[in-house]
C-alpha cells in the first residue's frame, strides 16, 4: 500500500510504494512526488500512482509493462502539471534504454558545441577554426554561463535574434553578422541531423544586411611598383612579388619554400593553408618577373624545404610586429592610400567591435592577381584553378573589372 513520506525542507509530499522489478527480480522501491502540500490530496495522489504503475505493470512483456510504466508516470505528470522538457527527455531517455540498450545522448548548448568545435577540429584549417571558436565563444558569452547549461533545444528564435541584433548593434559589418550567424546555424544543422533537436533557431531568421560591409579593391601595376620600392629589405619585395603574381595569401606567401619552386618547369606547386586539410594543391606558373627574382637568391640553406623568405618566415600574420603592420607602413610609405575604413575611426581608434578592415592592404594583392587574371582574357574555371578557389560565389569577390578596360569596352560601341 502506498505510503507518504516528506524530504526535510519541503512541505511537498512524496508517495512511496513497492512495484515488481522484471529485471532483477523480488520488489523495487518507488518515491514519486505528488505536487501536494495537503496530506489527504498527497494520499489520493499516491494511491492512484500506485495503482496506475502497477496496472502497467502487470501487463505485457517485461520490456512492455515498463514501457508502460514510463507512460503512466508521464500522464500523471501532466495531470499535475510538473511535465517539462526535462521530464520529457529524461521518461524518453528510459524508453530508448528499454528498446535498444542505448542511452539517449543528452547535450547541452554548451557541450554540444564543444563537440561540434571538436569534430571541426579534424577537417578544417587553423584560420578556419580560429573563426569557428571566435563566432560560437560569442554566441555562449552572450547567453551567459546559466543559459549554457541548458539543454540544447532551449535556445528560441528569439534568442537567435536578439544575439544577432547584438552583434550588429556593436558595430559589427553586415557580411561580418551573416559569418557568425552562419556558422551557429551550422552547429545547429548537425545537431538535426544526429536527431539532437528537430529545429534550428537560426534558420527562420530574417536575411540580414549586407551593404554595409567593405569590398576589397586591387592595386594598380603602378601601386605595386611603388609598394616594392618602399619595401626595407630584398625580402618585402619579393614578398610583394609573389603575392602579386601568386594570389597567395600573406601567410603562405611568407612560408613559400624551395620545395614549392621548381625552377626549372617554371612552376610553383603547394596546398594552400586555408585548404590544406582538404589536400587541394595549386599549381601556379612562374611569371618572368617573378622568375628573376627566384634566380636571383642566394640560397645559404641545404635543406629543400628552406623557406624562400628566411626572416620574414618567422614572423607572425597579425600582431603590433607582424608582416600586417610592416606592410601598412610599407602603403604609408609608398603613398598608397589604403581606402576608406570598414567602420568609423576616431583619433585613429575604431569605434564599435570586430576588426576595422580598409579597402586595399596586403590581400588585395591577391584580388591584384585575379583582376590582372581576368583583364588578360583567362578565363573563370583557370582562374579559379590558379587562386585555388572551389566556388564560382567565393571567386566572384575577387573578380574586379578594370575602369580602363570597361572605357575601351564603352569606346567599342557604335554611334548613333
Amino acid at each position: 500500500m502506498a505510503s507518504l513520506r516528506k524530504r526535510p525542507g519541503t512541505n511537498i509530499w512524496q508517495a512511496q510504494y513497492y512495484l515488481p522489478d522484471p529485471v532483477k527480480g523480488g520488489l523495487k522501491q518507488v518515491r514519486k512526488t505528488t505536487g501536494e502540500s495537503s496530506k489527504k490530496k498527497a494520499m489520493a495522489v499516491a494511491i492512484e500512482l500506485e495503482r496506475t504503475a502497477q496496472g502497467a505493470v502487470a501487463a505485457g512483456t517485461d520490456q512492455s509493462r515498463l514501457a508502460k510504466a514510463i507512460f503512466a508516470e508521464v500522464v500523471a505528470e501532466i495531470e499535475r502539471g510538473v511535465f517539462n522538457v526535462l521530464s520529457a527527455r529524461k521518461h524518453l531517455s528510459k524508453l530508448l534504454s528499454i528498446a535498444t540498450g542505448e542511452e539517449l545522448a543528452e547535450f547541452t548548448i554548451a557541450t554540444w558545441s564543444a563537440e561540434w568545435l571538436r569534430r571541426k577540429a579534424r577537417d578544417s584549417s587553423k584560420a578556419t577554426m580560429a573563426r569557428y571558436t571566435g563566432h560560437v565563444k560569442s554566441f555562449l558569452d552572450w547567453l551567459g554561463a546559466d543559459r549554457v547549461k541548458r539543454p540544447l533545444e532551449s535556445v528560441t528564435v528569439q534568442d537567435a535574434r536578439r544575439w544577432r541584433e547584438s552583434l550588429q548593434d556593436a558595430g559589427r559589418t553586415g557580411k561580418t553578422v551573416l559569418s557568425y550567424t552562419k556558422d551557429i546555424g551550422a552547429v545547429y544543422r548537425a545537431a538535426i541531423r544526429e536527431g539532437l533537436v528537430a529545429f534550428n533557431p537560426v534558420s527562420a531568421l530574417e536575411a540580414v544586411n549586407t551593404d554595409d560591409s567593405q569590398e576589397r579593391k586591387p592595386f594598380t601595376a603602378e601601386e605595386v611598383a611603388k609598394l616594392r620600392e618602399a619595401s626595407p629589405c630584398e625580402e618585402w619585395r619579393g614578398l610583394i612579388l609573389v603575392a602579386a603574381f601568386t594570389g597567395l595569401r600573406l601567410g603562405d606567401a611568407a612560408r613559400l619554400s624551395w620545395s614549392a619552386v621548381d625552377l626549372d618547369a617554371k612552376l610553383i606547386r603547394l596546398m594552400p593553408s586555408k585548404t590544406i586539410k582538404k589536400k587541394r594543391e595549386v599549381r601556379i606558373p612562374i611569371q618572368p618577373d617573378l622568375l628573376a627574382f627566384f634566380e636571383g637568391v642566394t640560397i645559404t640553406s641545404e635543406d629543400p624545404a628552406a623557406p624562400v623568405f628566411p626572416t620574414l618566415s618567422n614572423l607572425p600574420v597579425n600582431s603590433g610586429t607582424g608582416l600586417s603592420t610592416t606592410f601598412t607602413k610599407i602603403m604609408d610609405k609608398a603613398g598608397v592610400d589604403r581606402g576608406k575604413a570598414s567602420r568609423e575611426l576616431k583619433e585613429g581608434e575604431s569605434v564599435g567591435a570586430g576588426r576595422v578592415t580598409h579597402e586595399k592592404g596586403f590581400h588585395s594583392l591577391r584580388h591584384t592577381f585575379t583582376t590582372w587574371l581576368r583583364a588578360a582574357g583567362v578565363s573563370e574555371e583557370d582562374r579559379m584553378a590558379l587562386t585555388g578557389h572551389s566556388t564560382r560565389d567565393s571567386h566572384a569577390i575577387y573578380s574586379h573589372s578594370d575602369e580602363g578596360a570597361l572605357r575601351d569596352a564603352i569606346d567599342k560601341l557604335p554611334t548613333i
